[in-house]
């Protein structure tokens, strides 16, 4: 994972892998593909906007007490969060807005940072300074850890960022 972005051998989705029975976001070079209980599938040229308006967001500290509590309520056999939070994913066109719900792949949550350097790399994506492949060719070249940790996935957008800026 890095920032909104599910990076994998399969390709990027915003977001996490879709549930059982929920909706994806695959994002290609060629554009966005929404698949699962809904579909739909729309090249970069025709989107004019992505963004993720209700990505779960808590400061390093809020982070860090919630997943204690949750450690705690497992061990002591209450059970623990058994699906991600859900986020929307707005997708504007010329026509209008979509709007899909997709899993959150951060737990307990995003950094405010991540989820602002996400909707930067979005804005490229969408305007055509960059595309999804700079995530998953990163992630075919390194060797990557399962989850990267809030402040490694800073890191990791804005090295992408600087490395798009000026293209």
């Amino acid at each position: 994972m890095a920032g909104l972005f599910w990076v994998d051998g399969k390709g990027c989705l915003l977001g996490a892998p879709p549930l059982r029975d929920g909706t994806g976001i695959r994002l290609t070079d060629v554009g966005l593909e929404v698949f699962g209980t809904e579909t739909g599938s729309w090249t970069w040229e025709q989107v004019e906007r992505v963004t993720v308006v209700d990505a779960p967001v808590r400061s390093a500290f809020r982070r860090g007490l919630s997943t204690a509590l949750s450690f705690a309520t497992t061990a002591a056999g209450f059970g623990g969060p058994e699906e991600p939070p859900l986020m929307t994913v707005r997708v504007t066109l010329a026509e209008g807005e979509g709007a899909y719900e997709v899993p959150s792949a951060a737990w307990p949550a995003y950094s405010e940072r991540e989820v602002a350097l996400s909707h930067r790399l979005l804005d490229r994506f969408t305007s055509g300074a960059a595309r999804p492949s700079l995530l998953t060719g990163w992630w075919r070249a390194s060797d990557c850890p399962v989850a990267l940790r809030p402040a490694e996935r800073e890191a990791l957008l804005e090295e992408l960022l600087e490395r798009w800026a000026g293209r």
